[in-house]
């Protein structure tokens, strides 16, 4: 017979297991504000954990990033002590609705084909 403790302790492993699974959504590849912008206005996620972004014209950035379950966090390679965050509103495989705290708004983005 197994006792209730047992089963205490194996529920919780399993949903503390089933909660680290869903920590983060993966957004990898290439975002943004319209399909004939891709080029131009755009954010690439790679899978090795980097990004490049033309978002802001006057400041392209690139460097590191990492996913939780609800937030992008990127640093910036130009200022590796400072973290930005881009908190995910909205999302699905093919469009990004995030509130980016750099210029205290939404940025509602298209995955570029």
């Amino acid at each position: 017979m197994v006792s209730r403790g047992v089963i205490i302790i194996a529920l919780a492993v399993a949903l503390v297991s089933a909660g680290a699974a869903a920590q983060s959504i993966s957004v990898a590849g290439k975002w943004a504000v319209s399909q004939s912008r891709c080029d131009t206005e755009a954010i690439a996620f790679e899978s090795d954990g980097s990004f490049n972004s033309t978002l802001d014209d006057n400041q392209p950035r690139s460097g590191k990033y990492r996913t939780g379950r609800d937030r992008i966090i990127l640093l910036d390679e130009q200022e590796p002590d400072r973290e930005l965050a881009l908190i995910i509103l909205d999302y699905t495989p093919t469009r990004l609705v995030a509130f980016d705290e750099t210029i205290e708004s939404d940025r509602r983005l298209v995955k570029c084909r």
